[in-house]
């Protein structure tokens, strides 16, 4: 028996008239050896930081104020060790440590004092280029004219209508409008260390960059905006993705098992088919694959694949259960988080 509680992530999607789907939705991570540590030092270091300030007008474009400045690297640290604070983990800034192991020296229990063990030490060295601006540009603005004009006669013919309205002329009207914004170009390096039988061995090497959005603000205000920009970037390349599959229903016999798949309730559809393989004249590659779909929801894959297997083999080669049997090798047992 299943329990419920594996269907966590999974939902029920209805595409269209007649294709039905089951989504299922894992967390798997980038990189299974850092997943496994479960205490993280992050350490970073930054160049100075070359900032400028524009004006632009649509006749030119000026830079009003440029210079340097140096990042709050704890605060980068720190926006770096929530995005990386996944499945369990615990990750502490270099300072954070410190503060901690100072900490329980002072206490100095009776019994000892034992510092929790670093599995992991992330060393960073980024460079950091801020500009920000006022930017005007001309908008052209469309506006729309109903006109009325009358010539009254002393003595009009028949049926004669003084007035005459003219509609749908529309005149343009050129404005210039304003707006604020700014970007921040990041670039890092570093290494990754693992703690192995308490020696620190280089795991791998980082690097990479981005461009990131921030408001018109000062340029302190904007560093806080690279620091949370840089925990995405570090965190897609080094912790958690989450990825969604569609699995198609497949509604080959039009069973009641199906019935129940469409409606969402996997479980009961589960122990309908279940209790149809029993019977030694089943053989139904319809019903193997969606006992296979439903086992992929759950997780269990060596099930799924048992059944998706059974599917093909009982004269079923199907598009679908060739695409089932290669998504679930893109769920990887030792790479799924949840």
């Amino acid at each position: 028996m299943r329990s419920l509680a594996k269907l966590a992530g999974l939902l029920l999607l209805l595409g269209g008239c007649s294709t039905h789907y089951v989504e299922v939705q894992r967390t798997v991570s980038n990189d299974p050896a850092f997943t496994k540590a479960r205490v993280v030092v992050v350490e970073v270091v930054s160049d100075p930081v070359h900032f400028a300030e524009l004006s632009v007008s649509p006749g030119s474009g000026r830079v009003s104020r440029s210079g340097q400045l140096s990042l709050d690297t704890e605060v980068l640290s720190a926006a770096l060790a929530e995005s990386l604070s996944f499945s369990g983990k615990s990750v502490l800034t270099k300072a954070e440590y410190e503060k901690i192991r100072i900490g329980l020296q002072a206490l100095r229990p009776s019994s000892g004092f034992r510092l929790p063990q670093v599995d992991a030490l992330i060393r960073l060295h980024l460079q950091v280029g801020l500009q920000s601006g006022l930017y005007e540009q001309e908008r052209v603005f469309a506006f729309y004219r109903r006109a009325r004009r009358c010539r009254y006669l002393k003595d009009p013919p028949p049926k004669y209508q003084p007035c005459q309205e003219t509609e749908n002329s529309t005149w343009e009207e050129i404005r210039v409008a304003s707006g604020a914004s700014g970007w921040a170009s990041v670039g890092y390096s570093g290494e990754v260390f693992l703690n192995e039988a308490d020696e620190f061995r280089l795991h791998r090497s980082l690097s990479g960059g981005g461009v990131i959005p921030t408001a018109y603000e000062d340029e302190r205000a904007m560093a806080q905006k690279v620091a949370n920009g840089l925990g995405r970037l570090i965190s897609n390349e080094m912790g958690a993705l989450t990825l969604k599959l569609r699995l198609e229903i497949d509604e080959g016999n039009h069973s009641d098992a199906i019935d129940l798949l469409k409606e969402g309730k996997l479980e009961e559809a589960r122990r309908f088919l279940e209790q149809e393989v029993e019977d030694p004249l089943f053989e139904s590659s319809t019903d193997y694959y969606n006992l296979g779909l439903i086992y992929h929801a759950y997780g269990d894959r060596v099930v799924a694949a048992e059944y998706y297997g059974k599917a093909i083999a009982a004269g079923g080669y199907k598009r679908m259960y060739v695409d089932a049997l290669r998504n679930l090798r893109t769920l990887d047992a030792e790479t799924t988080l949840d």
